[in-house]
């Protein structure tokens, strides 16, 4: 049961629908904490809910965009984007505009679940990296790509093994790993992986050898 005393109702909203059956099917998982009251493909929510999941698949801009209408319009409480990263600039706008949280695709139903329960009771998830501000810096942007390359270094694959897995070539695995290592600052397969939990990327246990 969530910090509301009941399970929490959730909005699922993206342009596609196939986005946001997918999303609907991840919570239908936890019906005890998490219950969907609206699909909403194109448009806004219309029904009153404690939190809007926004995937931003296809269009980040614009997601703030219609992210930024359903927090003035406060039908929703909490507005929550769901998306494969956030930049520094992106999360920045984002805060700018009273997003209650960021969730990265890389995490679990579980995890999304309680991110979702701790926006509903009040707390900001995922903004940490404005809060810090500029002073710290900001994580380097990341592609899809990148990312995934990431996560097979943080395995221990080797460029040939992460090229197969990908279907790409091993010179076109080369060429992104140089990529991540200037972008990361670091010169070895061994600090990159290390940065890996960084970007939420780390392997599970359960596909470590």
């Amino acid at each position: 049961m969530s910090a509301v005393g009941r399970p929490l109702t959730v909005s699922i909203v993206n342009d596609y629908e196939i986005i946001v059956r997918g999303l609907a099917a991840m919570l239908a998982q936890y019906p005890d904490r998490v219950r969907v009251v609206e699909l909403e493909a194109g448009g806004e929510p219309n029904e009153p809910s404690d939190v809007a999941l926004y995937d931003t698949f296809a269009g980040r801009r614009h997601s703030l965009e219609r992210a930024e209408k359903m927090v003035v319009s406060h039908i929703v409480r909490h507005v929550v984007l769901y998306t494969w990263d956030a930049p520094g600039e992106f999360l920045e706008d984002a805060s700018r505009i009273g997003v209650s949280g960021v969730v990265l695709k890389s995490r679990g139903a579980g995890d999304l679940v309680e991110a979702l329960e701790r926006v509903a009771a009040g707390e900001r998830v995922g903004l940490d990296v404005v809060s810090r501000g500029r002073e710290h810096g900001t994580p380097p942007d990341l592609s899809m790509r990148e990312h995934e390359v990431l996560a097979l270094v943080a395995l221990g694959m080797s460029n040939r093994e992460v090229a197969e897995e990908l279907y790409l070539s091993v010179d076109t695995v080369k060429t992104y790993v140089r990529r991540l290592f200037s972008k990361l600052g670091v010169s070895n397969r061994t600090q990159a992986a290390l940065k890996a939990a960084g970007y939420e990327v780390q392997p599970p246990a359960g596909r470590l050898s």
